[in-house]
């Protein structure tokens, strides 16, 4: 995974909205819901508008659950939970386009 810059405002709106709040007690899904709010730049509700259900959640999920992500800095879970939502974009993209050229036709 390559990380984004420090600077990225993704980043910096991440870092943002986790600060406020003591995250490390928090569930692996409440900080996912919490990044996708900050990413989410028509979100007027917060993280509890972000769906149980998006995709999106279990991405960064499965990252947290693999990783001591606890002992990080804020801004340093900001970058690898923005990197880790850029990853999945990409891979996601290129699986939509392969299935496109796909002689099935699917």
């Amino acid at each position: 995974m390559r990380l984004v810059a420090p600077d990225d405002a993704r980043v910096v709106a991440v870092t943002e909205a986790l600060a406020p709040y003591a995250w490390r007690t928090l569930t692996p899904e409440s900080v996912g819901r919490r990044v996708l709010a900050a990413v989410d730049p028509h979100r007027i509700d917060g993280a509890e508008g972000v769906a149980r259900q998006d995709e999106r959640i279990a991405v960064l999920t499965g990252f947290l659950d693999g990783c001591p992500w606890r002992s990080l800095t804020t801004a340093g879970l900001s970058r690898r939970l923005v990197s880790v939502l850029d990853t999945w974009w990409q891979e996601s993209q290129w699986l939509e386009i392969q299935l496109h050229w796909s002689p099935d036709g699917a």
